[in-house]
């Protein structure tokens, strides 16, 4: 008789959830000599469009209705919003609180698009931290759209931004005023990821309790498969087309990545099985193999030329869309 397996620390690993204390933000800084920039957007402007968004978001979470997010909500924040949706259909349950109220409000003083506004809400409860929006402008034609989300790592600090009257310098990932680039940091921090707790990189960046939870499922999971003659591989992956840096008050910068993470789990001679929660994200029918599909943002902070500190993820979730076979 076939076995069933019910991969039970898989569901351990469908969704990190961030509580905890953070640290004040740091007011904006009026006047940073490096950058003379003027704001692409005027306070009145980004409250606009901050309350026309979450206008069309609370009225989707009412309804857990992805089809009403079309104005103001667009890309990886429907897809994420949908996956939410869909696991609370039918439920008492809610999506994740994302906060309408703001403590920060960051423009872009782009010239050109894409253009990005960034903010970090109000806590929503004593048991979530604050989040991190990101909202982009693709031309002079489209509205300004949130694109994702992710709450504070607990005990984390956002650094200082240029006031909503100066506005952040918008950045490349290969752009050379950051030594090293956006990208090459970037970079090193997936390499960490791949590489887990052993990596060398790991002194290169500060702690966060993204990597280590995703560390911890990775540890669980390999343990689990390796008990039923199985095996456990993961693959993370940038979205580097739908990735934004802004620059900071020091000369640093926020890097907004998204991230694309899937979580194979396989066993011989056996059928797995999920938790509850995920069934209804399941495409397809399971049999050895199990394959949870994520899609993650984080926000990393490099520090500026002259400031202290390392290169450290500030915010992050992880997002579960999809489970199939493969």
């Amino acid at each position: 008789m076939n076995r069933v397996i019910t991969a039970g620390a898989v569901a351990t690993a469908s969704g990190l959830i961030l509580t905890g204390c953070v640290a004040d933000v740091p007011a904006p800084v009026m006047s940073a000599p490096p950058m003379a920039e003027t704001a692409a957007l005027l306070d009145p402007q980004s409250t606009a469009i901050i309350d026309a968004t979450m206008d069309e978001l609370a009225a989707a979470d009412a309804d857990k209705d992805a089809d009403l997010l079309t104005d103001r909500v667009g890309g990886d924040a429907v897809t994420i919003r949908e996956a939410q949706y869909t696991r609370a259909d039918g439920d008492d349950e809610t999506p994740v609180a994302l906060p309408s109220g703001q403590q920060a409000v960051y423009s872009s003083a782009a010239e050109t698009w894409p253009r990005t506004l960034a903010t970090v809400s109000e806590q929503a409860s004593e048991d979530e931290t604050p989040v991190m929006y990101l909202w982009v402008q693709d031309s002079i034609d489209e509205d300004y759209q949130l694109r994702g989300w992710a709450h504070m790592i607990p005990g984390a600090t956002v650094p200082a931004m240029p006031g909503t009257t100066t506005g952040a310098e918008q950045l490349t990932l290969e752009d050379a005023s950051l030594d090293p680039t956006a990208q090459s940091v970037l970079d090193d921090y997936l390499s960490l990821l791949r590489e887990g707790t052993d990596s060398e990189l790991n002194d290169a960046f500060g702690a966060d309790s993204y990597r280590e939870q995703l560390f911890t499922a990775r540890d669980t999971l390999t343990d689990a498969a390796e008990e039923q003659d199985g095996e456990y591989v993961d693959t993370i992956q940038s979205v580097t087309d739908d990735t934004y840096v802004m620059g900071t008050a020091d000369g640093g910068a926020l890097v907004f990545a998204p991230l694309e993470i899937t979580s194979s789990f396989t066993v011989e001679d056996a059928t797995v099985s999920i938790s509850e929660a995920d069934e209804p994200l399941l495409d397809g029918e399971l049999d050895d193999k199990v394959t949870h599909h994520y899609l993650d943002m984080i926000v990393l902070s490099i520090p500026g030329p002259d400031a202290e500190g390392q290169p450290t993820v500030v915010a992050a979730d992880h997002n579960l869309i999809k489970v199939s076979e493969s």
